[in-house]
């Protein structure tokens, strides 16, 4: 690995409107692939993820350093205090955006263009910019400009009703949020084509995304099942309409997944279980057949995987190269040594909190993980710094914007 390595996205900047969790996500993402990020923040109020704990441990500093949910999706940045909502804030933004290449807005459509922060009005001071907005349903049709989160994109998607078990009416919600991780992601991907677009041709681009189109999709695998061949799917647990055995299974101490997406693996697994009678058996000869006989596979394999303990089962199915993990609990997942020895889970110095963990982003470039510049910024931190270093302002100017609350 060379000494002088950058980051891909090195020298690009990028003026972050966003907050929630979607577009912050996706901004930390370019973060970490080496952008500078300016995160645009209410004075004394920041981003509403400030506020957000599942622990105690970072209640008492939100308001300033964040909680934890704050912490986990924006390193990387420099946040920016400045109000929006008053002419000299607008000016401020401009500004910022004549010297950006990026910039991210999420905000419910045509919330840009009231502030005076529209697409032409940045095209104005920049005409390069890629001007990327993320919205829950997007600029045009029925829902344009519905408000939206998480758990509401994933019901109209589809995906709760798929979610959960056939004997529970109760819609499920899965636990991680994937509309909105889904859709930074999507987001990232469409930013990133804009920047390589410029690249080439030195002109700009206006990127769109909803929560709601990259949510449907996710579930792209049974799109054609469903429009073209009339398929109604629901929930199975664990399951997966297509594959079968694809579940997790009851083993001695706990549970376990088995994911035998093949004939010539589940002929394996049957052998590793002594029981070469299920490969003869009419009713599991084929993966079709297997899913039109689940609920007798799946009887047959938990009484199998109860007479052992997981990690037992586990180290007979790892080395036989069968799909297999054991369902841990996220204090396990988080602990999971492939995680650490690959680099994804990294330790940083937070000024407040002192180390805190972060999930680093999921690519390797040029054998390296991206870098963790910074820890997740406090509430105005970098306000006068990024103005005087972008726009030039003196500290007369920066007290006089104090003074009058604009920044």
């Amino acid at each position: 690995m060379s000494n002088d390595w950058e980051a891909p996205l090195t020298g690009v900047k990028v003026l972050d409107f966003t907050h929630g969790v979607a577009g912050p996500y996706a901004s930390m993402l370019l973060g970490d692939l080496g952008a500078a990020v300016w995160k645009i923040e209410r004075p004394r109020r920041g981003d509403p993820t400030r506020y957000m704990n599942v622990s105690d441990k970072f209640a008492s500093g939100a308001e300033e350093f964040g909680g934890d949910y704050f912490l986990a999706i924006n390193r990387n940045k420099r946040s920016v205090g400045i109000d929006l909502s008053l002419p000299e804030g607008k000016d401020l933004a401009l500004r910022l955006a004549a010297n950006a290449d990026i910039v991210l807005s999420n905000f419910r459509p045509g919330v840009m263009d009231r502030l005076g922060l529209g697409v032409d009005a940045l095209r104005e001071v920049n005409p390069g910019l890629i001007v990327a907005e993320l919205s829950a349903y997007g600029v045009g049709g029925e829902l344009a400009g519905q408000p939206g989160m998480d758990v509401a994109i994933q019901a109209r998607a589809g995906v709760m009703s798929i979610t959960g078990y056939a004997d529970d009416p109760r819609p499920v919600k899965p636990g991680a949020s994937i509309a909105d991780f889904g859709g930074g992601a999507h987001f990232t991907v469409a930013i990133l084509a804009a920047l390589h677009k410029r690249s080439v041709t030195g002109k700009g681009s206006t990127v769109q995304i909803s929560l709601l189109d990259a949510m449907v999709s996710l579930l792209m695998n049974y799109s054609v099942a469903v429009i073209d061949g009339g398929a109604e799917i629901g929930p199975m647990g664990s399951g997966h309409p297509q594959l079968a055995p694809f579940a997790a299974f009851d083993t001695a101490d706990g549970h376990i997944v088995i994911a035998t997406g093949t004939n010539k693996l589940w002929r394996s697994l049957c052998q590793l279980l002594g029981r070469d009678d299920l490969v003869t058996d009419l009713r599991f000869e084929t993966n079709v057949h297997r899913v039109q006989h689940r609920d007798e596979l799946e009887q047959i394999l938990n009484k199998e995987m109860a007479t052992k303990p997981t990690s037992e089962w586990q180290a007979i199915f790892e080395s036989q190269g069968i799909p297999s993990s054991p369902v841990n609990r996220l204090s396990e997942a988080f602990r999971e040594p492939q995680l650490w020895s690959q680099g994804l889970i990294a330790a940083i110095e937070h000024p407040e909190y002192g180390e805190i963990h972060q999930v680093v982003a999921p690519y390797l470039v040029d054998d390296h993980r991206m870098p963790i510049e910074c820890p997740p910024p406090s509430l105005g931190a970098d306000t006068a710094e990024v103005l005087a270093d972008e726009l030039g302002l003196s500290t007369d100017d920066l007290s006089a914007l104090r003074d009058a609350q604009v920044i």
